[in-house]
Formats: C-alpha cells, sequence, structure tokens
C-alpha cells in the first residue's frame, strides 16, 4: 500500500514541482531515494538489535517508539534547527536524522532559499554526512544483531 502511495507522491512532486522549486533533475532524485534507502537499511539494524534484546516481544513496540521518537523531533524534520534553544539545536544539528532529511530536501530540490544556512557541519554537507552515519549504525549494529540473533537461536 505504501508503494503506490510513494510513487504517486513522488510523480506529483517530480511531475509539477515542490513547493519550494523546479522539479530535480532525475539522477539527483534516484539518489535521494537511494540515500533514504540506505539510511532506512542501517537504521532497521538498528530496530533488529533492539527487538532480539528484549526478552518478550509485546515490549518491542514501547521501546522502539522510545527510540525513535527523540530522534524524530530532535530533528529539523518539523522546525528549522536554528529555531531551536541552544542545546536543543546542537543535539539537532548533529542528529542523523536530520542529516538525512536535509540531503533529501537538498536531493529532491526542496530547499528555499528564505531559510537560514545551517551552522553545523553535517548540514551544511547532508548528502556527504549522511553516508558516514550509515555506515557507522551497519558497523556497529550488524554485529550485535547477528550475535544477538546467534545467541537466541541456540537456546
Amino acid at each position: 500500500m505504501r508503494s503506490p502511495t510513494l510513487a504517486c507522491g513522488n510523480a506529483l512532486t517530480v511531475r509539477n514541482g515542490s513547493v519550494a522549486g523546479p522539479p530535480p533533475e532525475p539522477h539527483r532524485a534516484a539518489l535521494g531515494f537511494l540515500l533514504l534507502l540506505l539510511f532506512a537499511y542501517a537504521f532497521s539494524w538498528v530496530t533488529a538489535t533492539v527487538a532480539l534484546a528484549l526478552r518478550k516481544p509485546e515490549v518491542f513496540n514501547n521501546i522502539a517508539t522510545i527510540v525513535s521518537m527523540p530522534l524524530v523531533f530532535l530533528s529539523n524534520a518539523f522546525v528549522d534547527s536554528t529555531r531551536l534553544p541552544g542545546p536543543l539545536q546542537a543535539v539537532a544539528e548533529w542528529n542523523p536524522v536530520s542529516t538525512v532529511i536535509q540531503a533529501a530536501r537538498e536531493l529532491f530540490g526542496n530547499t528555499n532559499a528564505g531559510m537560514p544556512v545551517p551552522g553545523a557541519w553535517p548540514l551544511q554537507h547532508a548528502v556527504t554526512a549522511t553516508l558516514p552515519w550509515s555506515a557507522l549504525l551497519l558497523v556497529v549494529f550488524v554485529p550485535l544483531a547477528i550475535r544477538l540473533y546467534k545467541r537466541a537461536v541456540s537456546q
């Protein structure tokens, strides 16, 4: 059900232009989708690790919400990070979700010249910074998930 929604939304955005400007070039849009898929794949290993670490599967939904909600709400997904108070701004600017969101905005041509330029390096170089964040998540959580899976299977 999500694939048709994604396809229709993308077709409308690419065909008619986004709210902020002209439609993105096809290779930039494809790179945007690949970047989103890479980060989603890396983050799926985080959730797999959390799920395998739990003794009861019923608890997973609560833990997943506790982990993912701060990452999303302490990012630039809903509010420009320059409008946040000092400590929250620093967290939002170095949040991997903020980096992915900024990279997607850049690649899909959804940036606005009226928005202030972010001060942190990951948001200024969002596409470049998303790759190390994804690699770090994979390097840390793939071995942990495999180890937890082997332990769960052997019991």
